[in-house]
This record gives structure tokens, C-alpha cells and sequence, in this order.
């Protein structure tokens, strides 16, 4: 469905833009890691990109379940925290399965070769003790074999005992296996030192709980081991082939894989296959919109040689920042780094990314990173080592001639893995061109408009960063226009920038503030009295370079954007076609010369379609009300607007009603 709407005169969906072209950034974190941090300007994207070489010796994957419990929930950076210790580094995690109530997974999971939960008819990604990711929808066979041979089939792990069922309970269950007396229960220990499901797994029989009477069923879990529970004919079965003292065997499958599985985790849907976009909603039972609708997102891909495995992040519900992805655009964004195989995971507000203990991406709820079921692991096992990198940060500045900037520097060994180091044993130095730095790091800049270096060592280990002198050039004053009333009075705002477009830290007395024509007076900190009606500018002067903002005193209407040009506005929606959606200016029809905008639009149906004008227009003064002129095309539109305060609160305008009347 397309359609034309005359926009007039318009204030709608008020979103601040990023002021950010495309850009990415490298650092590498860990042995065979690299992070990549992407922004892209056009929706705008805030997209992390974990690489990890899975031919690192040192490297492996593994997932965690949120407080080592089958249900509940933990924040993603919290369970890398307590994952990390010595030789077992968290260099990377991100956030992992869909979860019901009490933090239970949608899917499957395998932790440290255990498996947690049953699969279900949904993708899951892998990884092998053979070091092989996968990425694939698993089904599960289970066998369990006495010492003599004899085989009875595993019915399910970790979930209520049915009548004739055989059930495992392994120590995520929680405590005890919560089952009643009737039933035998066979209380076991781990024989086998590396555990793996489609491996073989020897036990040895520790006790045999198999009187009906009270007090019997619901037996301890133990800590390094499982209890095996059967009902009914698993119950004779027990009774008459297991023995305390007993060596059985424990087979759990997830086929079709093959290879032993170390770690595993749920995730819905598969968004590549044999490199070709395959987002396989529909087979997956999942809601179109959520397939085709953009949202925070958080998947794992694999290289075609399945050496390579990466983390993604994509930031949403955030306008101006990031507003998120729908599966088809993620899974063409992840074919931009040669993803073979790859699966979503779950997105929205549990979309996480942590780096060496931090949070990197800007989860979308408001009461920041959320708690989730399970998460995704990146691990290092290589010991700390010796002093062998050292980072600055900033590792590129630019200063005003004249002012100061702190550097510091981060430590590592060659495994990536971060030292702690004495300050006195480093050595600074600059390039006499740049200024001066002192033995605590401060760079005092130079008068002369340069570039060049400032270097730090420990011993023969140094780092440098490229230090830019040089002088604002533009000054941006902050509300402009500025509407008051006779007496308002209002404190200015400002942004400074240097000469490569960078933002320059200086305070409002740093300026010579003035005022053109006799309506107001001007402190030397910024702050305005109107006195009078009038009209004319407040000017703010650092260095010969002015900024200023108009300045209109006792009038009754003010327009906010006049739509002369379309520089402060941009496109988005949900369930929308964007290719067929534009905004273009039309002198044929409008309210203030010399034109008006023309928004043409194609909207889906069967559901809730949005067309999203985002814009940064600062609102002067406190208006008493505010409008929109708007020629439509009759179609009984809901037409809403969004404002925000000082604060960031968030405030809605229906300027149309929802239910046309």
C-alpha cells in the first residue's frame, strides 16, 4: 500500500541524530580475539563484532547458566565475572537462549559437556570437544547401560518424572530431585573426568533408593555426579539391574552432530545457511513480525571452514542512536563477514555484549543490562605472563593549543590477559613540536597548530599515540532560537568544536558573552534576563571564533521548522517498505514559504505498520501548546508525535486519534 501525506508544518517523533559518519573499530582482546565496534549513520547501527580464531590453542567456547541453576535469572556480565579466574580468562559473552518464567532456556544447553535441558525443534549452536562449531536443529536419544549390558532408553533430563519414565537429574535440577517415593532413584558419581554429551559417560553407583515408604524420593543431588530416576516399569528396571557398587554407562545424544559436545545453547531462527541468507522463521514456528520487525538482536556465526566463530550485537529501540535490526537485515549484515552457518539468539531488551568484564554495547531497557537465562562464553585458558603491551588511552587526541590532556596506559602480557602496573616505572616523552608532557602523563599542547606524538615505555616494552594541537573553530549555541517571556531568564548551553569536527571541553566563563540590541542582559557565565520585547542575538566569543542563537522576546507563535530543507529529518518504521517510503519538498502546497514536505509511504497490513520521522528540533521557550499542519490523503491515519524534556522524559501527542472518528 502506498500512499502521499503533505506534512505542513510537522513535530513529530522528536529523536536526537547522531552526528557520527560510518565508522569501525578494531582491538584485539585476547589471544586469536579481536572486537569490532561499527557504527552506520543510515538507520543509524551500533553493531559489536566479536572474531574469535577457534584454531587458537589457547581459545574455546563455552555457555553458562544463569546462578548454575536450570531456572533463573543473571545479568550476562555477572555470569562472565564469575567465570573468569586464572587460566580461564572470559575474554568475550553475549547473552544466549529465548527463556520462560523463572529463567528456565527455550531450548537446549550443554555446560562443560552437561546437558541441562532437552532440545527442541529449534536451531542451537555448538561447539565440539573437537573444537567444531555447529549450528543445527539436534534431537535427543538417550540410553542408559548396567554393567552386564543391559539398556534402557533415557526419557528426559532435568524435568518432572512421568509414569514409566526414566529421568536424569544432574546438579543445575537444584538441590534434590523433588520426585516422590514412588519410584527408584540411583545415586551415582562421575567416573569419567571429561564429560560430553554423544560420548560415553561411566558412573559409579554410590547408593539405591528404592523403598516405597515416606521419607523416600526426593534424594540429594550430588555435586559431582547425577541421581537416575525411574517410575514404573524404569522402576523394576532399576531394581532389578543396578546395584549399589555398580560401574554403569550413561550415553545422551543430540544427533545429527557426531562429535562429542562440549558446549551448546538454544537459539531461534536459523538466519544462514550454507552462506545464503535463510532466515527460517516460518519452519521454526516463530511470529513473522518478530522476523521482520526491527529490534536489539544478538547472534553467532561460523566461517565456511569453521575455524572462525563470531559474536554479534546490534543495539535497537534507541532512535538516533541505534534502532535495531529486523533478521533479514542482520543476517545480510553478518554475510558482509563471510558467515556460513548462523543463528539468532535471543534480542531485545537482553541484547548484551561484555569484553574483558565490560559492558561495551547499550542495552535497550531503561533500567540498563537485564538479567537473562544463559550466556555465550569466549574463554582463554593461557596463563598470565609477563609485561608485553602496553595501550594509551586516548591512543589518538586532539588538544587546543595551550590546554592539557591526562593520557593513561593499560598493561598486558602476550596472551592479552591485563597486568597491573606501577606508575613509577613508566617513562613518557612527546615530540617537542606537540608541547610538553609531564612524568604523570600530562601533555601540556603547544601554541603551533601540529601533529606528533607522545610515547611511553616500561622497560623495552612502549606505545604511542598521535596527538593533534590544535583551535576551535566553531562555537554552537544551545537553545537556538531562544523564546522567552519579559522576565524568563534562562542559563546558555554550548557546543565547541576544533577543526577536525571534534568536541572541545571548555566552561561557559571561558567565552566573552554579549548581546545584540536592548531586550536583555548577559552574565560572563551564560545566564539571560529578558527585560523587554525585542528581538536580536546572544553571541558567545573564545579566540576570535563566535557562535551565537537568536533570541525572540514577548512574541505570540514561533515556527519550529518551516520545511525550506529536509536537513533535520530522516526515515524509519516497523512493518513498513522504506525503499518505497520518502520524504521530498513540494512548493505546490503549504503553510510558510517556500515549501512543504511530501511524505510518500508503503505500509504492510495485518498488523501494526509504523512510519517513523525522526528528528532533533529543539522546542524554544515553554509553549502553552504546539501544532502540525497536515494536508492528508483521508485515510484516517493515527498521527502521534514524541517529545522529550530536559530530563529524557518521554512524552506522546496524539495529534489524530488512534480509531479514526
Amino acid at each position: 500500500m502506498i500512499q502521499k501525506l503533505k506534512l505542513l508544518l510537522v513535530i513529530i517523533f522528536l529523536f536526537t541524530s547522531s552526528l557520527f559518519a560510518d565508522q569501525i573499530e578494531s582491538e584485539q582482546v585476547g589471544p586469536g580475539v579481536v572486537h569490532y565496534h561499527e557504527f552506520r549513520e543510515a538507520a543509524p547501527w551500533h553493531i559489536h563484532v566479536l572474531e574469535i580464531d577457534l584454531t587458537n590453542e589457547w581459545i574455546r567456547l563455552e555457555t553458562v547458566k544463569a546462578n548454575n541453576r536450570l531456572a533463573g535469572n543473571e545479568k550476562t556480565s555477572s555470569m562472565a565475572d564469575r567465570k573468569d579466574s586464572e587460566e580461564h580468562h572470559v575474554i568475550g559473552a553475549i547473552n544466549g537462549d529465548f527463556y520462560a518464567a523463572g529463567g528456565i532456556p527455550i531450548g537446549a544447553q550443554v555446560v562443560d559437556g552437561i546437558l541441562l535441558k532437552l532440545p527442541i525443534d529449534r536451531s542451537v549452536f555448538g561447539y565440539t570437544t573437537l573444537k567444531h562449531p555447529i549450528v543445527d536443529i539436534v534431537n535427543f536419544q538417550g540410553s542408559l547401560i548396567t554393567s552386564k549390558q543391559n539398556i534402557l532408553a533415557v526419557n528426559g533430563v532435568n524435568e518432572d518424572r512421568g509414569t514409566n519414565e526414566l529421568i536424569i537429574y544432574n546438579p543445575f535440577f537444584g538441590s534434590t530431585t523433588k520426585t516422590n517415593y514412588w519410584g527408584t532413584e540411583i545415586i551415582t558419581e562421575y567416573i569419567s573426568e571429561n564429560l560430553a554429551v554423544n560420548d560415553t559417560i561411566r558412573l559409579l553407583v554410590t547408593e539405591k533408593d528404592s523403598i516405597m515408604a515416606s521419607g523416600h524420593g526426593d534424594n540429594s543431588i550430588p555435586e559431582n555426579g547425577i541421581v537416575i530416576s525411574g517410575h514404573g516399569s524404569s522402576s523394576i528396571f532399576l531394581n532389578n539391574h543396578i546395584f549399589k557398587g555398580d560401574t554403569i554407562s550413561l550415553v545422551l545424544n543430540l544427533r545429527p552432530c557426531s562429535e562429542p559436545i562440549f558446549s551448546l545453547i538454544g537459539g531461534t531462527p536459523r538466519l544462514i545457511r550454507n552462506g545464503v541468507v535463510s532466515v527460517e522463521w516460518n519452519q521454526e514456528g516463530i511470529n513473522r513480525n518478530f522476523a521482520y520487525d526491527r529490534h536489539p538482536r544478538t547472534a553467532v556465526g561460523i566461517s565456511r571452514d569453521s575455524t572462525k566463530a563470531y559474536f554479534f550485537t546490534v543495539d535497537g529501540r534507541q532512535s538516533g542512536y541505534s534502532v535495531g535490526m529486523s533478521l533479514y537485515e542482520l543476517a545480510n549484515y553478518m554475510l558482509e563477514w563471510d558467515i556460513y552457518q548462523g543463528v539468532n539468539l535471543d534480542g531485545g531488551g537482553s541484547t548484551t555484549m561484555v569484553i574483558r568484564g565490560k559492558v561495551v554495547n547499550s542495552p535497550s531497557d531503561a533500567a540498563g543490562e537485564r538479567a537473562v537465562a544463559n550466556a555465550l562464553l569466549c574463554v582463554s585458558t593461557a596463563p598470565t605472563g609477563e609485561l608485553a603491551i602496553l595501550k594509551i588511552s586516548p591512543d589518538e587526541a586532539f588538544v587546543i593549543s595551550g590546554e592539557n590532556v591526562q593520557f593513561s596506559v593499560d598493561a598486558f602480557d602476550e596472551f592479552y590477559n591485563p597486568l597491573t602496573i606501577s606508575t613509577d616505572s613508566l617513562v613518557w616523552g612527546c615530540d617537542s613540536i606537540i608541547g610538553t608532557i609531564s612524568d604523570a602523563g600530562v601533555l601540556s599542547a603547544g601554541e603551533k597548530d601540529t601533529s606528533g606524538y607522545v610515547y611511553v615505555s616500561a622497560g623495552t616494552v612502549l606505545d604511542s599515540a598521535l596527538v593533534h594541537v590544535t583551535r576551535v573553530a566553531s562555537i554552537q549555541l544551545f537553545p537556538n532560537p531562544l523564546v522567552l517571556d519579559v522576565g524568563d531568564y534562562l542559563s546558555l548551553d554550548f557546543e565547541a568544536k576544533d577543526e577536525y569536527g571534534n568536541t572541545v571541553q571548555l566552561a561557559k566563563n571561558d567565552f566573552e558573552w554579549s548581546v545584540t540590541g536592548d531586550f536583555g542582559t548577559i552574565s560572563r557565565y551564560g545566564f539571560f534576563r529578558a527585560t523587554s520585547p525585542g528581538q536580536g542575538y546572544i553571541i558567545a566569543t573564545y579566540q576570535a571564533v563566535s557562535g551565537s542563537s537568536a533570541v525572540y522576546i514577548g512574541v505570540d507563535k514561533y515556527v519550529i521548522d518551516d520545511f525550506s530543507s529536509l536537513k533535520n529529518w530522516s526515515l524509519s518504521g516497523l512493518r513498513m517498505n522504506l525503499a518505497q517510503t520518502e520524504l521530498a519538498l513540494d512548493s505546490t502546497n503549504f503553510v510558510s514559504e517556500p515549501s512543504a514536505a511530501e511524505l510518500t509511504y508503503s505500509l504492510e497490513t495485518g498488523g501494526v505498520s509504523v512510519v517513523y520521522l525522526n528528528c532533533s528540533l529543539a522546542i524554544p521557550g515553554e509553549p502553552y501548546s504546539i501544532g502540525v499542519h497536515v494536508y492528508g490523503d483521508g485515510k484516517g491515519h493515527w498521527l502521534r508525535g514524541e517529545f522529550s524534556d530536559t530530563d529524557g522524559d518521554i512524552f506522546l501527542v496524539d495529534f489524530t486519534s488512534e480509531i479514526p472518528v
